[in-house]
Parts: C-alpha cells; sequence; structure tokens
C-alpha cells in the first residue's frame, strides 16, 4: 500500500546528480506500507530498497540508494540517508536521523530524535545526539503471533476493501 501523496522515485537528492542521468527506480516490497508524504528516491549506483512488511510512516524520507531491510518501522520525521542500510526489525522512533554510508545492524533500535552518525551493531538501543548505545535490545529474534496476525489481518483488509472490527 502506497499512499497517493508519496513520492516513489524522485530524483536522488546528490550533488552530482543532473536531469540526464541514468538513475534506478525503487524496489518496494508489495506488503510495504508507505504513508502520506514519504519519499523514496531513486538510485545512482542500485536501487533504492524497501523490504518485506516495512512500515515508513508519514513525512519520512528514504534516500538515493538506500536499503531497509524487512519488519522495519519508520515513525514519522525520520531521515534515511543515502547509500545506509537498514538491517531488519530495525525500529526508528520519530524524528530519527540516519547518516549517509551508516549501517544499522538487524533488530536494532533507535530512539527518538537519535542521529546516528556511526555503524549501529545488530540488537542495540541507541538514542541522543549524536547517538550513543543505551543497552542491548530485547526485541525478540522473529516476530510474535499477535505481530503477525495483526501484519496479516491488516494486509488482508487493506487488499480486499474490508474492514476489521
Amino acid at each position: 500500500m502506497i499512499h497517493a501523496t508519496a513520492v516513489i522515485g524522485g530524483p536522488p537528492e546528490h550533488r552530482d546528480w543532473r536531469p540526464d542521468m541514468e538513475t534506478f527506480a525503487p524496489e518496494i516490497d508489495a506488503t510495504a506500507r508507505i504513508n502520506a508524504f514519504v519519499t523514496v528516491d531513486d538510485g545512482i549506483h542500485a536501487p533504492t530498497r524497501v523490504g518485506a512488511r516495512t512500515f515508513c510512516m508519514t513525512k519520512t524520507h528514504v534516500g538515493h540508494d538506500a536499503q531497509v531491510g524487512a519488519d522495519c518501522e519508520l515513525a514519522p520525521g525520520t531521515v534515511i540517508g543515502g547509500h545506509a542500510v537498514l538491517g531488519d526489525r530495525v525500529r526508528c522512533g520519530i524524528g530519527v536521523l540516519v547518516r549517509p554510508f551508516i549501517t544499522v545492524g538487524e533488530g536494532a533500535r533507535l530512539g527518538a530524535g537519535a542521529v546516528v552518525v556511526k555503524d549501529v551493531p545488530a540488537g542495540e538501543v541507541w538514542v541522543g545526539n549524536p547517538a550513543a548505545r543505551l543497552k542491548p535490545s530485547s526485541v525478540p529474534a522473529e516476530w510474535s503471533k499477535e505481530e503477525w496476525d495483526g501484519w496479516n489481518e491488516w494486509y488482508e483488509a487493506a487488499h480486499t476493501g474490508a474492514v476489521s472490527a
């Protein structure tokens, strides 16, 4: 589901980009949820990717050539810089900024307003400006049955037009 106001495949925000350059259209998994006013830039060297069941909330930005894994949540105002890589199950709080060329490991959590200027290892919680390690994450390696049921219910309703109680 991609909201009508989302901009998918806009020009890369990179000083070397020119209108006559070949770019790569973003690849967004069919199960991803892209809300209002989200932007996902074209790639310069490869497609920008958004993985399965990832939820990009209102006014998030995914920069050129970035890779966002499966089952991620990007809260409103999150900015993922060009060439950044987010592993599977990464969760970003409101207003998180991830600098270009940063890698955020699988299952990491970034607190609201975090400014990520260094790579974040898998399974850690980082907060602050600049972001620093707070603690290991207590997030399980897989979604719970309730999380899967909730996602499947939303996906089914969104694709059939049904409304769940």
